[in-house]
């Protein structure tokens, strides 16, 4: 078994690449997966915005790709962290590509000077600490840090229950405007925005891995808005504001292809919950998404347990639980 870098100028190898992890994910059984499209993949790869960068690595059986590993690395906070993710072709498994694509993607990681490399698995549930993707993670160093549960929502949403969950917060969010944007942002919400988002990944729950306010800016987040719309990939942003300021939002993502939309982060500022806010934002995002793109058939999102607030917003709205996805560390040494 080889491991080399993904060679970004060969378009064959990116395409190859991009076949293995499609299938590694998208035929293997799982019903509940989701996987990026070509262009989302290249893109993201090839051209990256100033706070993130993504590398590949292709794990060879002789000639044949039969491993696409993807490593992450924040560039503007968090940077004593990867993220890491190792895909098999399905035929190939059981001979040791996974296994070696893992650590080299580690080692990866290590030459980059991160001590803190985390990844993700999914398994059908119950919860179980002997699932195999556990096993697996265990047998190289890592184990389970925080388990989010996937869920799925199918589309259409009755119009009379969005209207029920919007109607039961009205009473609570005067004072608050909720607004809808499509594919981006306005420039003089951005600062707000970004001071928001960059608060989410220190207030979600991670389990035992603690993360620093993102950096986030608007110039980044435009970045994104462009490539977002170079590649196909629709958004959608709903926002509370108050006093000209940002201080609820959710963000949806539909893919260029199939009939899918992914649900981003949705947040509340700390000082602004108790409003119902992230209901309302929630409820006014899939109005626009269900007029705009009558199309998508399921949103999917994932959330740890212990945020029952977002949890039982998600359940009232319909969303039904699909999988288990444990997060997963393995810690090295400075």
């Amino acid at each position: 078994m080889e491991i080399r870098a993904l060679d970004l100028g060969d378009d064959d190898e990116v395409h190859r690449f991009y076949d293995v992890s499609y299938r590694a994910e998208m035929e293997d059984g799982r019903p509940w997966n989701g996987h990026w499209t070509f262009g989302e993949v290249a893109s993201m790869m090839r051209n990256p915005t100033a706070d993130a960068e993504w590398l590949g690595l292709c794990a060879y059986d002789g000639q044949e790709l039969v491993g696409a590993g993807l490593a992450s690395f924040t560039l503007l906070d968090n940077t004593d962290k990867s993220y890491v993710f190792a895909m098999v072709d399905p035929p190939a498994r059981g001979h040791g590509a996974g296994g070696a694509l893992l650590e080299a993607l580690v080692a990866l990681s290590a030459d980059r000077g991160r001590t803190t490399v985390t990844s993700n698995a999914a398994y059908a549930g119950p919860e179980d600490a002997d699932a195999a993707p556990v096993r697996f993670a265990s047998r190289h160093g890592f184990r389970v840090a925080n388990t989010e549960i996937a869920r799925h929502l199918h589309l259409p949403v009755e119009a009379a229950l969005l209207d029920e969950v919007d109607t039961a917060g009205l009473a609570h969010r005067d004072g608050y405007t909720v607004e809808t944007f499509t594919d981006g942002l306005p420039d003089e919400l951005l600062p707000s925005y970004c001071r928001l988002v960059n608060q989410l990944v220190v207030d979600a729950p991670s389990g035992e891995v603690d993360y620093e306010e993102a950096a986030t800016t608007p110039d980044i987040v435009r970045e994104q808005s462009v490539r977002n719309v170079s590649v196909g990939r629709r958004t959608f942003h709903a926002v509370a504001v108050r006093d000209g300021a940002v201080v609820a939002q959710t963000d949806l993502a539909v893919q260029p292809e199939g009939t899918t939309a992914v649900q981003w982060g949705t947040f509340v500022d700390r000082v602004h919950r108790g409003h119902r806010l992230g209901a309302a934002v929630k409820v006014a995002n899939l109005r626009v998404l269900q007029a705009d793109r009558p199309d998508v058939t399921r949103v999917d999102t994932q959330n740890a347990e212990t945020n029952s607030y977002m949890v039982s917003i998600n359940e009232r709205l319909g969303f039904e639980i699909a999988a288990v996805m444990p997060s997963l560390v393995r810690y090295l040494e400075a």
